[in-house]
């Protein structure tokens, strides 16, 4: 099964229930904000449809400065799922809840790691009714956004989900717009592909990707994070 072959098989499955309908509201989750009303599915970052770790990143390695929680002990035979935010993004915040359903939910199947744009300290005095400790999926923080810039993201919260055969990204969006979501029923029939006695015979021996904490390159400039106080869209909350 070459990739686009396994990429066809795997987005057929899933297509019907990947998109909503049209003209429904992106709820932007601000104060005194109104709903954004959408047309069509939208995607702050580069896509990376196809693409594998190391055509993203130069190598089959997500870098990240360090780990706040638990390292991810295997990705192995499971679908991944990465998120880019920071703790200032309401959006972002919200995003998290549902990241600890998938992360609890689909333990057996998936891997859910979560990067923040913003430091531990940041962190420990998040808003919002979801705090640090409640977190318990894979954690890391990469302050330099090295996965998002190697994805051009500009607007977050950012995930993409990563296959387990070639590593190569099979979702990408924001999972919790309005319309286009990364909803209980798309991740569900994303992940009984593994299931299908084709897509486990091609699973490698070892896991087509790592997660690897790394300072980052002093000599190097990154690109900033989108401002704090604009959304997504590139509108001011």
């Amino acid at each position: 099964m070459t990739r686009m072959t396994f990429f066809s098989f795997v987005l057929f499955s899933c297509s019907f229930f990947a998109f909503g309908a049209d003209n429904q509201p992106w709820l932007v989750e601000s104060e005194g904000r109104t709903a954004i009303p959408q047309r069509q599915r939208m995607l702050w970052a580069d896509s990376m449809m196809s693409k594998n770790i190391t055509e993203i990143c130069g190598e089959p390695v997500i870098e990240i400065e360090r780990w706040v929680n638990a390292p991810p002990k295997d990705l192995r035979g499971k679908f991944v799922l990465v998120e880019v935010w920071a703790t200032w993004c309401p959006p972002c915040r919200r995003s998290l809840s549902l990241l600890e359903y998938f992360h609890e939910k689909y333990k057996d199947e998936l891997v859910v790691v979560s990067i923040c744009e913003t430091d531990e300290e940041a962190l420990k005095n998040m808003a919002g009714t979801l705090k640090l400790a409640d977190i318990k999926a894979p954690l890391a923080v990469d302050t330099h956004r090295r996965f998002s810039n190697a994805l051009g993201v500009y607007g977050i919260p950012h995930a993409v989900l990563i296959d387990p055969i070639f590593g190569a990204v099979i979702w990408e969006g924001m999972p919790t717009q309005i319309g286009a979501e990364l909803s209980d029923e798309v991740m569900t029939r994303f992940l009984a592909n593994l299931k299908n006695p084709r897509v486990q015979e091609r699973i490698p021996e070892k896991a087509p990707f790592e997660f690897k904490a790394t300072q980052p390159d002093p000599n190097k400039k990154y690109r900033p994070a989108p401002e704090r106080g604009v959304s997504a869209a590139g509108e001011g909350w």
